[in-house]
């Protein structure tokens, strides 16, 4: 069995995380996310919640490099093997610090990205150890990936 930080935004992105409930039981997990209503079913000591930060919002890298330090605080303390995300902006912090630190990346673009990239999926395909992408139309943008189809 693996330690493994399973990371990503709210919403969509951390419905798609949940597919990965097999995994996720199968080994030692963690959670990383924002605080929402989604997470009712997580136990409270397996997961590190943060508030939403908005990109807009005047403080905002204020509010992102803060993230950095948080995710070196967490990723010290549990030292997981890997760490597994389907993106949004909490997720590059936690990949590039874990990068650093020698753990492996996997990163799973949205299913909603069809034929274009992601802003995440750009930042962090030149760490991950394994790009994942759920349409085929999707190797043309990112020539190492690897197609899996739909993680639903």
């Amino acid at each position: 069995m693996e330690k493994i930080c399973f990371v990503s935004s709210s919403g969509g992105h951390w419905e798609e995380l949940m597919c990965l409930k097999p995994v996720m039981e199968e080994n030692y997990s963690f959670y990383v996310t924002e605080e929402s209503e989604q997470l009712e079913h997580i136990a409270r000591n397996k997961i590190y919640c943060f508030p939403q930060i908005n990109s807009r919002d005047k403080y905002f890298i204020f509010h992102f490099v803060k993230l950095f330090f948080e995710a070196r605080k967490i990723l010290h303390k549990e030292q997981p093997t890997y760490i597994i995300t389907t993106g949004a902006l909490l997720a590059y912090p936690f990949c590039l610090v874990g990068k650093l630190m020698s753990m492996k990346i996997i990163y799973i673009e949205s299913f909603a990205r069809v034929n274009n990239k992601s802003l995440t999926g750009r930042l962090i395909y030149p760490i991950a150890d394994l790009f994942l992408v759920q349409w085929e139309s999707l190797l043309e943008l990112y020539p190492k990936a690897r197609y899996v189809g739909s993680i639903f």
